[in-house]
């Protein structure tokens, strides 16, 4: 049997927290809330070990040692012909068969997971030391052949312009290798934003929902006039429902993160874009995430069309509740400090468009 630092791919189930330095600081940060119980999109790892092979075995890592040593004083100039030579080099190699095979193997296992062909998904650099936003992730990627050159693209980033002006500012190696994390794309038939309390008042004891059809920019962005739910914290119980407008949805195009506006049903508008049942279970994940971290939470989350219920129920994004926080703990009432790792899930609808 292999050693965990040996495997080129790890599922989110089988990580934790601390196993940021096989799979990068986001990969192992999902796997951390997996283990809360906090439900995130299926999908798995592709270790930083899978990163270092390719480069060894492909030769590259010889080709970058000697790149660096001929390009002289760490200019602007020198470091964009730097950053050209090596993310070439890596986008026009082929990655070793067994390295590959591992990754398309776990791929395919999760299209048969999801029930679905070529199951889409993100491509979301993961490096094992923060360096925000330094390296690039790419959505909606669709079968075997997308999936390994978006790959390699992923593992390029690392060495973008960017990327190398901040390790050489910081006296770090120019090589650099990277988890890649590969969840299905979140294919929402509604999304919403939950608050831990209710944002006009800031009554703890309160859940707040507002949720509408399709992807969750229609409502974080005001396109729409969303359904709002009140919630009970201690009886889950439904206090207060009005139905909104709900005029549009947004959804991605077929390939790529492109966002198309589509008129919404006036039979689809007048319904509640959730059923009890999907409010119960997000009020019940919500009272989860707010214990796990101690404090009052703001968090995005999307009800996956391609999955049954419970498991199409994703969180896609948590963030501590700006205001009423701020406000309790300058009061002195502050609960208990959120975890240390501070993690804060990247939204899984949000970043650069494949093309």
């Amino acid at each position: 049997m292999r050693e965990l630092n040996q495997l080129y791919t790890i599922w989110y189930d089988e990580l934790r927290g601390s196993d940021y330095g096989l799979v990068g600081k986001k990969n192992a940060n999902l796997g951390e809330m997996l283990h809360a119980g906090i439900p995130i999109s299926p999908g798995f790892a592709i270790t930083i070990h899978a990163n270092h092979d390719f480069i060894e075995k492909t030769g590259i890592r010889s080709k970058i040692e000697t790149l660096v040593k001929k390009n002289g004083e760490a200019t602007d100039e020198n470091i964009k012909k730097l950053s050209k030579a090596i993310m070439s080099e890596i986008e026009s190699a082929d990655i070793p068969s067994e390295i590959e095979e591992d990754i398309l193997e776990n791929y395919h296992r999760l299209c048969e997971k999801c029930n679905l062909d070529a199951v889409p998904a993100a491509v979301r650099s993961s490096g094992g030391v923060s360096m925000p936003g330094q390296m690039e992730t790419y959505l909606n990627i669709r079968g075997d052949k997308d999936l390994i050159h978006y790959i390699k693209r992923c593992w390029s980033s690392s060495y973008n312009v960017e990327a190398i002006h901040y390790r050489v500012n910081r006296d770090m190696s120019v090589l650099f290798n990277i988890g890649v994390g590969i969840p299905k794309m979140v294919h929402s038939k509604v999304s919403g934003v939950i608050f831990t309390l209710n944002p006009i008042n800031g009554d703890f004891s309160k859940i707040s929902i507002d949720a509408s059809y399709g992807l969750g920019e229609a409502v974080v962005s005001g396109l729409v006039t969303p359904d709002t739910y009140l919630i009970d914290k201690v009886t889950l119980e439904l206090i207060k429902t009005k139905i909104g407008s709900k005029e549009i949805k947004c959804v991605y195009e077929t390939y790529g993160s492109d966002i198309k506006k589509i008129d919404v049903d006036d039979e689809l508008r007048k319904k509640s874009a959730l059923t009890n049942q999907e409010l119960t279970y997000l009020s019940e994940t919500a009272v989860k995430i707010e214990n796990y971290y101690g404090k009052a939470y703001d968090i995005e989350f999307g009800i996956d069309e391609d999955l049954p219920f419970p498991e199409n129920v994703i969180v896609l994004q948590v963030r501590p509740e700006s205001i009423w926080n701020k406000k309790k703990d300058m009061s002195g009432k502050a609960g208990k400090p959120a975890d240390v790792m501070n993690i804060i899930l990247n939204n899984l609808i949000s970043g650069i468009k494949a093309g």
